[in-house]
């Protein structure tokens, strides 16, 4: 594990998998496809924003999906994949307000990243509804098919929640 503090403190944890990706060389503009669930590695953290703790609130508002349009475009199922594993491993992982809790997966061409956030002095408890929030903008997105999906954010008036396709070690 590999603590680091500053104005921020992330904790970063990989976790390489015993599997590898069948992949496609990446090429600007193409589609990256893999295996779902076939990722090489695992990077996952808690980032805190001068997080502050406080009581927990039902979840209220509007959700509002943001869609990216641009950068690394990838195949829906390993993105769900991705989806389904993180928020299988984060159910019940309380969030404080400016706390982000991520993770970035690695399929060797293409990484995922998927995070969520307590926004506006909000703290939750992450719930069923993980898997949900982070389809909206994948669903939602990039609407012509299953492939090409660049991914996006969702929020809401508590939190936000991220799923980007990115490449060659950033999330665009």
């Amino acid at each position: 594990m590999k603590v680091s503090f500053s104005s921020v403190v992330a904790l970063a944890l990989v976790a390489a998998a015993p599997v590898l990706a069948a992949v496609v060389a990446r090429v600007e503009g193409e589609i990256t496809d893999a295996v779902p669930g076939k990722w090489l590695s695992i990077e996952q953290g808690i980032t805190y924003h001068n997080s502050t703790s406080g009581p927990l609130v039902k979840r209220v508002g509007t959700e509002v999906v943001t869609c990216y349009g641009f950068g690394t475009k990838a195949d829906r199922a390993p993105i769900v994949s991705v989806i389904d594993d993180w928020c299988g491993k984060v159910i019940g992982t309380h969030v404080n307000n400016g706390q982000t809790v991520w993770a970035r997966y690695n399929y060797g061409s293409f990484t995922v990243y998927v995070s969520g956030e307590a926004i506006n002095g909000c703290n939750f408890v992450i719930d069923g509804n993980c898997n949900r929030l982070l389809r909206l903008p994948v669903d939602g997105c990039n609407t012509s098919g299953v492939n090409g999906k660049q991914g996006g954010y969702e929020t809401d008036l508590c939190g936000q929640w991220r799923t980007d396709p990115g490449c060659c070690g950033s999330d665009v």
